[in-house]
């Protein structure tokens, strides 16, 4: 991968994981600050769901273009 490849890639996961990480505080916050219903906390459970998985995958995908650390790697 070229540099400008990784820039735009980097810049993909950080504009979706901040955006991803912004719908959980809000979430987060109407928890806190009004009655819940089963509806909010389904909506919750599902943005942290999200979130998990999409940085999950998006360490996976950084591992195999070596532009993450792997712990195995480093013998962490």
């Amino acid at each position: 991968m070229n540099q400008k490849e990784i820039t735009l890639l980097m810049s993909y996961v950080l504009n979706n994981k901040d955006r991803l990480e912004d719908d959980v505080r809000q979430l987060q916050s109407n928890v806190r600050f009004r009655r819940i219903d089963s509806a909010d906390s389904m909506e919750l459970t599902k943005s942290l769901i999200y979130l998990e998985a999409f940085n999950e995958i998006t360490t996976h995908i950084l591992c195999l273009l070596s532009l993450y650390p792997d712990d195995k790697k480093t013998g962490e």
